[in-house]
């Protein structure tokens, strides 16, 4: 039999209908973005405010401090007025003392400052000398340290200082930043009172009233802060001299005063202070040079734990380790008047955080610092 196929035919698909072409319509939308003309006055503005701090910026500081001491002179002006004298009366009172107490000052100290320094600079050689004797050194380091200080012409010495002076420089810089800091500082308390109260009439009644409350808590920071550094100055000046005197340092009285203005800066003023000391005394005796530094050492112990929590009392409360890292970063970014500002800056943030601050913190974050605080430094006053 022939063979037959079986297998079932395959149905041939039905054609499809020919797709008719889409067409794809791209609509674009035009976006336009309209910025008022007051949005470039506002950046304008701003650009031009920024521009005008980077160039003011060091009047802005001299500004600055210059309201510490306007500032602890105000608080006087206060007490007098509080006791019945009149306001003109109480100003010419508080501004006349301070001018005689700094002319007096000026009057017995520089000459006295300029003729120690005029001798110690004539006899710097011979310190010198004396003090590279008591060093226990090698006879190779000895070479080598006067091949190192070889070519310094020691019999010039005598004029470094006129040099200086005649100079101007550092020196004229320096005194006319401090006449200049004295004269605003004096403005300040004379019209300070008025130009406050027009700029508060910018802001808003709630505004004002907080910043009412700041300025206050602030002035009573400042005024802590210039009056206690002024009494640890004191103190700090005349034990060194006493200390200096009795042990026969040359230049007592400099390094003495040198200690006091440096006593400004936290931490680092000690040091700073110490290393010169060292040095001098170094040239009477090895034996002299170490008990400087001792007591040096003693009485910023005392000054740390004992002297600054008494005298600044409950004004500041601020730990040593925030002041060292707030002393490292004002000095960074404006020098020795960013120092001196670092302190009473770094204690007036409790005020900022709690009047300003709080409402964006959680809660209970400002209370907490502030118990904080009182375990640490004893309740506030």
């Amino acid at each position: 039999m022939p063979a037959v196929d079986v297998t079932p035919a395959t149905a041939a698909p039905p054609e499809q209908p020919a797709m008719p072409p889409v067409s794809v319509e791209v609509v674009t939308q035009r976006v336009e973005l309209h910025i008022p003309w007051v949005t470039f006055i506002k950046v304008f503005a701003a650009a031009m405010t920024a521009y005008a701090i980077y160039v003011l910026w060091p009047l802005l500081l001299l500004v600055f401090l210059a309201l510490f001491l306007a500032v602890t002179l105000h608080a006087f002006v206060d007490w007098l007025d509080d006791k019945g004298m009149q306001h003109w009366a109480s100003l010419l009172l508080v501004i006349g003392g301070l001018l005689m107490m700094l002319i007096f000052g000026l009057a017995l100290i520089v000459p006295t400052l300029l003729d120690r320094a005029t001798t110690f600079s004539h006899t710097l050689p011979q310190l010198y000398d004396d003090a590279f004797k008591q060093l226990p050194l090698s006879t190779a380091m000895r070479l080598n340290i006067t091949h190192l200080v070889g070519s310094a012409n020691w019999s010039e010495a005598y004029t470094w200082l006129g040099n200086f002076w005649s100079a101007g420089g550092i020196a004229l810089s320096g005194i006319s930043e401090v006449v200049l800091i004295l004269v605003i500082a004096l403005y300040l308390v004379v019209d300070g009172s008025k130009t406050y109260e027009w700029l508060l009439a910018f802001f808003s009644p709630l505004k004002r009233a907080k910043l009412r409350l700041t300025s206050g808590e602030i002035s009573e920071v400042i005024f802590g802060y210039v009056t206690g550094q002024f009494i640890t100055s004191l103190l700090v000046t005349v034990y060194a001299f006493i200390v200096l005197a009795v042990l026969k340092v040359p230049g007592a009285l400099m390094l003495a005063l040198l200690a006091g203005l440096l006593d400004v800066l936290p931490i680092l003023g000690f040091i700073i202070a110490t290393v010169p000391a060292f040095l001098l005394a170094l040239s009477v005796s090895p034996r002299t040079s170490l008990i400087v530094v001792g007591m040096y050492l003693l009485f910023h112990a005392l000054e740390t734990y004992y002297i600054v929590p008494k005298v600044y009392g409950k004004h500041l409360r601020v730990s040593t380790l925030t002041v060292l890292l707030g002393l490292l970063a004002g000095v960074l970014l404006a020098g020795i008047p960013g120092a001196l500002a670092a302190l009473p800056i770094l204690a007036s943030y409790a005020a900022i955080e709690r009047i300003w601050l709080k409402p964006f913190l959680r809660d209970g974050v400002s209370e907490k610092h502030e118990l904080q605080k009182d375990l640490a430094f004893g309740d506030k006053a």
